[in-house]
């Protein structure tokens, strides 16, 4: 209660807590790991911190994903759980790479590798030696489906399968054949970051081994290690000791290895080698398809809004060499056994831990989003401001510091809290660079031209080494390159802006034509007030209409690009002009050849009447018209012996502007001369 009575409407602030959506699982550990990380558990609230699902996602799945939410699962991964896609790619690094992809039994894809599977096994049949073959379906698991056969030619070429070459010669521990599943953790694909898990599951069979037969082919209790179908067998033995039983723990393993005087270090590091090579085939594909579901996202790993942990099965064989079976995308998670339930609930929430997820990410996301939507609708349209090369290459040094010191203080925090999972690429030994090279020769074999630019982008911090005191050291030398270019430059006087160019004539004419003889323009737009005294009245109305083209033809808009063959079509027009109307003064007064000489230096009509010939005068000009089609016009003389239009034959129609044309459209925008179009 406040001092006036009034009850008090403060309250604390309740803490934001991290939620993790179990609505797509079925497994009761992703639970119990959330509850001792103090999270909360929802199965509605699609705004969660983490979701997890069992079954796979899209790229339309991983676009709406806020960037503070991280899902269990990579669009692309399929590329190497499916059987037939893992086979189908290790083949061809296997093709590039004979030497680093031997880790993988010869396999074939039916029905495409029908033919080389029959060739394969002829050849077999020649040498008398006798294989045997398992078959998987091509997108199976928990092992339905499979069974063994030594008859190749019992399948048909239509049959949807994988069928790969049977490993007859496992190692054997306690008279029992068995495969490991490890887990791995893929942190993020932009960069690629791996983690292993120290620890794994040792699945056995429930039979003994024996080589198989055509008798014990179908004996899968002794042939297969899976644990969906080992559990339902009589002999399953469920303990809680992780030294006994059908599953214990890789512990074991390591204790009967040197009890057996064999390296499990070499066999760990094979093992390592393994993992990297698979998924260096897998990133090609799972880099472009999240770059394509997010475009525009920073390439940093504490970013990446996807994680996967993965179930390889691994068999190692009497020579303690290691082979890839298969690889699980969502690896079972029931905990059956006290092995089980301690493995996999470390995984989960060591997994959980190293995702580095904060309760501030979300309102810090949702700020961001606010603030890129204001910037992009408040930005002015014209930006006249150009960025300089220093200050260009100022921001690019400041956001490479930045992103240097999120990877650092990230990788600081991984390694800190990974438990047993430990960092196996990028790999901090001398065989990083040989993944390297291995990465960007499978972004050349799978992306083909694209590759090299993903290639570019997606590494680049992998071939740098520059550190945090380089880049303060080049981003002060750039800012004192900038200050003594700036103290050393001054600034320019500006120039007197140039006198405009006084051209009367050109505004006179219809297009800005060069200038023409006095005579010629005192001819054709002179007002009949200015023309000699002995011309009729006949040719007083011809130099009417002759000027009111002259006002039409002045009011047209020519386009720029037409403005330079406009100048030389008119002063071709007006010399033709010119030199008929020569022609015509020297055929009408014979006698007068001095005197046309000295009209010639002076440009005026002098005396006597200006005959026209009949005869047509013809010349070619280009005009542009509205609808931007060319025309090539030829314009006929308009009377005989005068310039008047009442002499003309009426064989034209009248238009609308009350002359005798042809062509009406030609007259509306031209005036009253007769001109015939030819297109």
């Amino acid at each position: 209660m406040s001092v006036d009575g009034s009850k008090s409407t403060s309250k604390k602030k309740k803490r934001a807590a991290i939620t993790v959506n179990v609505h797509g699982t079925r497994y009761d550990v992703v639970r119990r790991c959330a509850e001792a990380l103090g999270y909360k558990t929802t199965t509605e609230n699609d705004d969660s911190f983490i979701i997890w699902s069992d079954h796979t996602i899209n790229a339309e799945r991983c676009a709406e994903l806020k960037p503070y939410q991280r899902i269990n699962h990579f669009p692309g991964m399929g590329e190497i759980a499916r059987k037939d896609c893992l086979a189908r790619n290790l083949q061809k690094m296997q093709r590039s790479q004979p030497d680093e992809y031997d880790f993988f039994p010869k396999t074939w894809n039916l029905p495409a590798d029908y033919t080389s599977l029959m060739n394969h096994y002829l050849d077999l049949k020649k040498r008398r030696k006798c294989k045997t073959f398992i078959c998987k379906p091509s997108n199976g698991a928990m092992g339905n489906g499979i069974h063994l056969l030594q008859n190749v030619e019992k399948l048909s070429m239509h049959d949807n399968l994988v069928v790969q070459e049977y490993l007859e010669r496992p190692l054997i521990v306690d008279g029992m054949k068995f495969d490991l599943r490890i887990y791995v953790l893929v942190l993020s694909c932009d960069p690629l970051k791996i983690f292993l898990y120290d620890d794994g599951l040792m699945r056995f069979s429930t039979d003994e081994y024996a080589p198989p037969t055509e008798k014990n082919l179908d004996n899968m209790y002794m042939h297969l290690t899976n644990y969906s179908i080992n559990k339902s067998s009589e002999n399953y033995e469920n303990c809680d000791d992780e030294n006994r039983g059908s599953k214990r723990s890789i512990k074991y393993l390591k204790m009967w290895m040197a009890s057996h005087n064999y390296s499990f270090t070499m066999l760990w590091n094979s093992i390592t080698d393994i993992v990297i090579k698979t998924l260096i085939v897998a990133e090609p594909y799972l880099l472009h398809t999240y770059r394509m579901a997010r475009p525009g996202t920073t390439s940093c790993a504490s970013s990446s809004v996807c994680f996967e942990i993965l179930g390889m099965d691994i068999f190692i064989d009497r020579k303690l060499r290691p082979w890839l079976l298969e690889v699980n995308r969502s690896p079972s998670f029931g905990c059956d056994s006290k092995v089980d339930a301690d493995i996999k609930f470390d995984v989960i929430r060591t997994a959980f831990s190293l995702l580095n997820l904060k309760p501030s990410e979300k309102w810090r996301a949702l700020a961001a989003q606010k603030q890129l939507s204001r910037a992009r609708l408040l930005k002015p349209r014209n930006n006249l401001e150009r960025k300089t090369q220093f200050s260009i290459r100022k921001t690019f040094l400041r956001s490479q510091l930045h992103e240097l010191r999120r990877v650092s203080e990230q990788t600081k925090y991984e390694d800190k809290n990974s438990g047993k999972f430990h960092r196996i690429f990028p790999a901090r030994t001398s065989k990083q660079a040989d993944y390297i090279k291995l990465l960007n020769g499978a972004f050349k074999t799978f992306l083909a031209g694209r590759g090299s630019m993903l290639e570019q982008k997606s590494h680049q911090g992998m071939l740098q080494h520059l550190r945090e005191s380089e880049l303060l050291d080049m981003l002060q030398q750039c800012e004192h390159e900038e200050q003594t270019a700036l103290s050393n430059v001054n600034p320019p006087e500006r120039a007197p802006k140039p006198a405009p160019k006084i051209q009367p004539l050109a505004k006179l004419r219809p297009w800005s034509s060069p200038p023409v003889s006095p005579f010629l323009f005192s001819r054709y737009t002179s007002s009949p007030s200015s023309l000699p005294n002995n011309s009729n009245a006949s040719y007083s109305g011809s130099e009417h209409n002759l000027h009111t083209y002259g006002e039409r033809a002045r009011r047209l808009r020519m386009n720029d690009d037409m403005e330079v063959s406009m100048r030389k079509s008119n002063a071709l027009l007006l010399k033709q002009i010119d030199s008929l109307f020569k022609k015509d003064r020297e055929s009408a007064s014979p006698d007068s050849q001095d005197t046309a000489k000295k009209d010639q230096t002076t440009r005026k009509p002098q005396g006597g009447k200006v005959p026209f010939r009949s005869k047509k005068i013809v010349f070619n000009s280009i005009i542009k018209y509205k609808n931007k089609s060319m025309l090539s016009c030829s314009i006929n003389n308009l009377g005989e012996n005068s310039l008047d239009m009442s002499s003309r034959p009426m064989r034209a129609k009248k238009c609308c502007h009350n002359r005798f044309c042809s062509c009406p459209e030609l007259c509306s925008r031209l005036g009253n001369y007769h001109l015939k179009s030819s297109r």
